[in-house]
């Protein structure tokens, strides 16, 4: 039996622009699914439906082969049933047909070590027709009609049961579909005939549709070790913000009146460590503190920026001054102020309470707060590689 996975990536998106390319544990977040294919026994080739040039530059340099879906099915309304039926078109047109697809979703990056294999060995073991990701769920489901009255969906509330004894329920999840090509041809649909279940991990569901989801995810693959030490090699500077990052963003202030700011003596530490490996270090902060000045001295920071009003602009010139690469350079921030560094360093990190927008924004981030080790855990990685 022959079989193709099918990764369908649209350039749109609305929750998260450029979703499909965003960074998730050093990686695109299309290239997850990509790999996770191509390390699938059952899967003999892996294919990126795509509208957009980049994604398809990024899925071919992973291993996929592309096909380029016209405009008239990339819109935000265009079914993904439309972009398996274009992809089996351009095959027929040049004499190949596969007899089994599995439709990924770029947007579920988590899928456990073997579970494709396993699900595929489950659909043959079975000989269903189609088979959904799945996950159990227990809870009570409810709708509305149109005048607005609750309806029960799962249960009756007149004898209501305890949710252990709620079994045999599941939650699609989306992560992944495998079906014939015969029931899909036939159909029009992913799901039909017998159909199979394949339950998956909780951890496993998360789907990225908005920033939070985004932001979960990049915590669940800093959990799962997800950005290898080899992923941060070829850094030569470290660009650190100070408050929020090397600071918890507190400010304390004396009996004289005196500006105090806590630091993590862990975080020196680390920077110690970058340096004494042959990294260099910059500093740039919008305020003007004595404080961080005399911390920036006392780690003996190469090159520091007190009152910095435009970092992007700072960058820049940190570049020029030294005649560094700017894909060379590995910063770390909290705050919005950071975001003009986003594309103009070679990665940006954020710190695990970033600002939402930071974080999304941000390539990976930290599990430590800021203030708290979030740069000695970069430091720490940084070293490894």
């Amino acid at each position: 039996m022959t079989t193709v996975a099918i990764v369908p990536a649209r350039g749109g998106s609305k929750g998260i622009p450029r979703k499909n390319l965003a960074m998730l544990g050093g990686r695109p977040l299309v290239v997850h699914s990509i790999e996770q294919a191509l390390a699938c026994a059952g899967i003999d080739r892996v294919v990126v439906s795509t509208d957009d040039d980049e994604i398809a530059v990024v899925a071919a340099a992973a291993g996929a082969e592309i096909v380029r879906r016209p405009a008239a099915i990339s819109g935000d309304t265009a079914s993904t049933e439309s972009a398996i039926e274009h992809a089996l078109s351009c095959w027929r047109a040049d004499g190949w047909q596969p007899d089994r697809i599995v439709l990924l979703q770029a947007t579920s990056p988590f899928r456990a070590p073997g579970q494709l294999d396993a699900a595929l060995t489950e659909f043959e073991r079975s000989g269903c027709d189609s088979m959904l990701s799945v996950v159990r769920y227990c809870g009570f489901v409810w709708r509305t009609d149109a005048q607005g009255q609750a309806r029960p969906c799962s249960y009756d509330p007149g004898t209501r049961p305890r949710r252990q004894e709620i079994h045999d329920t599941w939650l699609e999840t989306g992560s992944f579909y495998a079906f014939t090509r015969e029931l899909f041809e036939r159909t029009g649909a992913r799901l039909g005939g017998r159909i199979a279940t394949f339950a998956v991990p909780e951890a496993d569901a998360l789907d990225i549709d908005e920033p939070a989801d985004l932001e979960r995810a990049r915590a669940e693959a800093a959990r799962r070790g997800l950005v290898a030490p080899g992923e941060l090699a070829g850094f030569d500077w470290l660009l650190l913000d100070v408050d929020g990052t090397l600071t918890d963003g507190a400010m304390y202030y004396g009996e004289g009146g005196d500006e105090l700011k806590r630091f993590d003596t862990r975080d020196g530490a680390g920077i110690g460590r970058f340096k004494a490996s042959g990294g260099r270090v910059a500093l740039f902060t919008g305020e003007r503190s004595q404080a961080a000045a005399r911390r920036a001295e006392k780690l003996a920071i190469d090159h520091v920026v007190i009152g910095c009003r435009d970092k992007a602009a700072a960058f820049e010139e940190l570049c020029r001054r030294f005649r560094v690469a700017p894909e060379r350079v590995i910063a770390i921030g909290d705050d919005l102020n950071d975001l003009p560094l986003v594309g103009r360093v070679g990665m940006f990190v954020a710190t695990a309470d970033a600002r939402p927008e930071v974080r999304a924004a941000a390539d990976w981030s930290t599990t430590a707060r800021g203030g708290h080790g979030a740069v000695r855990e970069l430091t720490d990685r940084l070293v490894a590689a």
